[in-house]
């Protein structure tokens, strides 16, 4: 099947689940409050759902999905490690270390403080990806055959002091923290698509102009030394750009791992190793799984709603482990 079509299929789905996500819920929409909005004439309900209640969630989990499946895809080109995530390397991790600082040391709730806990939880995974990345460097050089393993070992220890301060919580400042690390986005009001959405589009522009860079580091960094390429500095800038892309996902959708495993390889899969076609495709397919989690989390067992980490967690981890095997039988 050539590409064009399966860009058709892919954006096709995204559709059709963009479309069911908006008039399912609690309150359903039909065609006719659709028509009734495009004519000015919807009730004051209809439009309070529509453009207060779900766009701003759909445009969070459409954005924050592109943003994860990129950061992975950059990672994995970084690390030349398929399993690399966002999740796995300590993003997840600094992020939530940032929260429980935030609600330790300033505490209230989400309204009063709207801004400060996206920024602490930005601040915590940036810093955390940024150390692990640092401490890869060996005799001057990047490391990526211990990039993963120090990720896992930091996110280890970043996790045992999330536990040190949580010792002392409250009900109510456990509730928050949960509401953190379950992956239920909190984060689908206005005020979070303005913090967010604008970063990780321009963050996304710069690497769309390090497309070129990022095919080239599939080679060996010996040979690309030799072509005149100074690798580390790719790499700095690089890596930057994906702890950012993930450290704003994560902190207005919460703790959502394997977006960033799964949507690169799913890419490859579909559309080879052009590295300008894998951008595109792992941004479409990254918007579709997070989406798609989404709103199964709030159809399965509505009118209860299923954190969207949690439903991703149960796609990702069975695909992380059939990944493993494949790689032990090749």
């Amino acid at each position: 099947m050539r590409n064009q079509f399966k860009f058709i299929i892919i954006i096709a789905l995204l559709v059709a689940i963009l479309v069911t996500h908006l008039f399912t819920g609690t309150f359903s929409l039909t065609w006719t409050d659709l028509l009734n909005i495009l004519t000015n004439q919807a009730s004051a309900d209809v439009r309070l759902v529509l453009f207060e209640f779900r766009m701003p969630r759909i445009l969070v989990v459409l954005v924050c999905g592109a943003a994860l499946a990129l950061s992975g895809l950059i990672l994995q080109v970084i690390s030349k490690n398929p399993l690399a995530d966002p999740g796995i390397i300590g993003v997840n991790a600094g992020s939530g270390f940032g929260v429980v600082l935030f609600i330790t040391f300033i505490s209230g709730s989400m309204s009063q403080h709207l801004y400060a806990l996206p920024l602490m939880s930005f601040v915590g995974g940036l810093l955390t990806v940024l150390i692990i990345f640092f401490l890869s460097f060996i005799g001057g050089a990047f490391k990526s055959n211990i990039f993963i393993l120090i990720g896992i070992a930091t996110a280890m220890g970043v996790t045992g002091f999330v536990y040190v301060f949580t010792s002392v919580f409250d009900e109510t400042q456990m509730e928050m923290l949960n509401r953190y690390f379950a992956g239920n986005i909190w984060g689908d009001r206005w005020p979070f698509v303005y913090i967010s959405v604008p970063y990780i589009l321009i963050i996304s522009l710069f690497v769309f102009f390090r497309i070129r860079e990022m095919g080239m580091l599939n080679l060996d960094d010996e040979m690309l030394t030799g072509f005149g390429m100074n690798v580390n500095k790719e790499k700095i800038i690089l890596i930057v750009l994906s702890a950012m892309l993930s450290s704003l996902a994560v902190s207005v959708c919460g703790a959502i791992s394997f977006i960033g495993l799964i949507a690169p390889h799913i890419s490859r899969m579909l559309f080879g190793q052009n590295m300008k076609i894998l951008f595109f495709s792992s941004l479409l397919i990254g918007s579709v799984l997070l989406t798609a989690a989404d709103l199964l989390g709030k159809l399965i067992l509505a009118p209860a709603i299923i954190p969207t980490g949690i439903v991703v967690a149960l796609i990702g981890g069975p695909y992380f482990l059939w990944l493993l095997m494949r790689a032990r039988q090749i």
